[in-house]
């Protein structure tokens, strides 16, 4: 695997290289799988994206996982969403705590769009709107989730001819469940909110995000963000807040580092090269910059 870049993963790859242990699937646009931590997750210390939307309910254990910078602790009873921008990277299982348990769903971009018209755009945005990607599951909750997991791979062993339009609904129906219970989740957290974010603003927020991941390795600068959105720097700013919680600069630096601490801990890129590569004036600027946002020196993080 090449780490100069982020290690991305189909959900093709994703089934031949972590997923052996109890696997139905229909090609490589849907898949269901019971896990455990004896298969190889090497791959996934790295910082990685996953092309899919994926949820995984952690049924036993306990684990460690980062997503977008953030370190989730992950327990029994708790379900964790993917959705294709998102860098994840999972902290090795000591085994010696016993199995991570897990049911796995996941489903590709393009059959996400197959399944409803506005499905993907209700599961998208409650993703990107919800401050975690982890919710901790009520009991009834888990139940209605499991019994559903039951039904689709019962239904995908057999062999009905519309067994593929019989899933096809399945899904939609359990993407609007927990879509459903996203949502409840996210107008909870708005209640807490002074204003409400609206649906503009929740737009807009998505846009600068994804120009974001795009742009980082080269443009920091809310200029070039707000002139992309063609609103001014201090709109933008009030919206990212707003929306997110998060200050837009902060929201570019996070992601700067991320990129930043990747190159340092998993190539050889001399500092000097990492510095180009992110498009800082000098070596000099790049040290103080990645000082001032961890706490360390460039070279110091690489030899932890």
């Amino acid at each position: 695997m090449d780490n100069k870049s982020l290690n991305k993963f189909t959900l093709s790859k994703v089934k031949e290289l972590f997923l052996k242990d109890d696997i139905v699937s229909v090609g490589d646009d849907f898949i269901l799988a019971r896990q455990t931590n004896n298969v190889d997750l090497e791959l996934l210390k790295f910082p990685s994206r996953i092309d899919g939307f994926v949820a995984a309910y952690c049924r036993k254990g306990h684990f460690k996982c980062t997503i977008n910078l953030t370190e989730y602790h992950i327990h029994d009873g708790m379900l964790a969403f993917n959705i294709p921008n998102n860098i994840i990277q999972l902290e090795p299982v000591d085994r010696t705590d016993g199995l991570v348990e897990l049911t796995i769903l996941a489903v590709s971009p393009h059959y996400m769009t197959t399944l409803s018209s506005d499905l993907g755009n209700i599961f998208f945005d409650a993703m990107n709107m919800l401050k975690s990607p982890i919710v901790d599951m009520a009991s009834n909750e888990v139940d209605i989730a499991l019994q559903y997991f039951y039904l689709l791979d019962n239904v995908i062993n057999t062999d009905s001819e519309y067994r593929y339009d019989s899933i096809r609904f399945l899904l939609t129906s359990i993407f609007y469940l927990i879509g459903g219970m996203l949502k409840k989740r996210l107008a909870a957290e708005a209640e807490k909110e002074e204003r409400p974010a609206s649906s503009r603003q929740k737009r807009v927020f998505e846009t600068f995000v994804e120009l974001v991941e795009k742009h980082h390795n080269k443009e920091r600068t809310m200029g070039f963000y707000a002139d992309k959105l063609c609103i001014t720097p201090k709109y933008l700013s009030q919206i990212v807040k707003n929306v997110s919680g998060y200050s837009a600069p902060d929201i570019i630096n996070r992601y700067v580092i991320l990129e930043a601490k990747h190159l340092l801990r998993h190539t050889d890129l001399s500092v000097k090269e990492i510095a180009d590569q992110l498009n800082f004036p000098n070596q000099s600027f790049f040290h103080k910059y990645f000082k001032a946002h961890t706490g360390c020196t460039p070279i110091s993080y690489r030899q932890k």
